[in-house]
């Protein structure tokens, strides 16, 4: 049975990281029969805040990033695990590429490398020499790797949905979901909804996710009198909302690999989304599942919005677009790519 450890900052909170690290080692517990660690610095397994299987063992080490890390190297030389699988925000790689006697250390981009600041990439070329794969999202974020690292694959995040069997089609909610922060720039979306809701009376605009950022968003829409929108807070039953949803808006700066696109496909929403690095062009193909808008322009992002709640036909067949394109992300595609490329030998 191969002994596989993931290293993460934290299983504390609900962000997109945690959660795709708590999937795929259920997954890999349940569908592979792996033995999974995780080691993280603030969740015991009670604390965790996403599902695990019983099976997976976690283990806390607290403290300062010094204790982190001997903490680490004091437990891989114990147990001896066949690889270590970090999940890299953009600075955990760095202190793991340090530890010494790891049979196989592989790192999994949860953000791109170009969003990085520039010292972090610059230190980066010079410790991913001792880091045996690099795993990226995208294909995007594959070439930057690939300018200093010699074993780069590209495996993207898997739906936690199923394909939908059946789309509701009948509603005029258009929806986006995230923090409320700078990165997910909905400031971007309120000023095209701004330009266009006059237009679409019978739509509604719905965004989801809390963050420093709801006052402010809240005066931008009270100080320009913007009808037919909400912020809807936090939700337990995203499942329930993108049942309700016509399609998906993403306005972010920049990405990983989001995983709302990849959850909204499943269920059959197409997607209207800036062409951000990265992420938005691996899964959006413009005109056929949804709408890649130039980076960061608004005139074009409230144009493709306007357009698609305007032509029954194109939600229609982008939707139907989005369904297939969904299939490429279910678990047992993704899982397939992580024993072939990854577990092998």
């Amino acid at each position: 049975m191969k002994k596989i450890f993931f290293v993460i900052n934290s299983l504390k909170n609900r962000s997109g990281s945690e959660r795709v690290a708590c999937i795929l080692a259920n997954k890999l517990v349940e569908e592979l029969k792996y033995e999974v660690t995780i080691i993280n610095r603030d969740a015991d397994y009670g604390e965790v805040a996403y599902a695990l299987n019983p099976q997976i063992q976690v283990k806390k080490i607290s403290g300062s990033q010094y204790q982190f890390y001997k903490g680490i190297v004091s437990f891989i030389a114990q147990e001896k695990p066949d690889s270590v699988i970090v999940h890299n925000m953009g600075k955990l790689s760095l202190l793991c590429a340090l530890i010494p006697n790891v049979k196989k250390l592989v790192t999994l981009e949860h953000v791109s490398f170009i969003s990085r600041p520039k010292i972090v990439q610059i230190v980066s070329k010079i410790f991913y020499k001792r880091i045996d794969q690099v795993v990226t999202l995208t294909n995007r974020d594959k070439d930057y790797f690939n300018e200093f690292h010699g074993n780069v694959v590209v495996i993207p995040n898997f739906s936690p949905f199923p394909v939908a069997n059946k789309v509701n089609r009948a509603k005029k909610q258009i929806v986006a979901i995230g923090r409320l922060t700078d990165q997910k720039n909905f400031v971007h979306l309120l000023e095209a909804w701004r330009k266009i809701f006059d237009q679409l009376p019978e739509w509604q605009l719905s965004i989801f996710g809390e963050g420093e950022q709801e006052a402010l968003l809240n005066e931008y829409i009270q100080s320009n009198a913007i009808r037919n929108i909400h912020l809807k807070g936090a939700t337990p039953d995203i499942k329930s909302v993108y049942e309700a949803s016509s399609f998906f808006v993403m306005t972010s700066k920049y990405e990983g690999l989001p995983m709302v696109l990849i959850e909204a496909q499943s269920f059959g929403l197409p997607i209207v989304s800036y062409d951000c690095p990265n992420g938005p062009s691996d899964i959006i193909k413009d005109k056929v599942n949804g709408y890649l808008v130039e980076d960061q322009n608004i005139d074009q992002l409230a144009d493709r919005i306007l357009l698609l709640a305007s032509s029954p036909l194109d939600l229609v067949k982008f939707s139907q677009n989005s369904l297939k394109n969904a299939e490429n992300y279910q678990p047992e595609k993704i899982l397939h790519l992580w024993s072939e490329q990854i577990f092998k030998g």
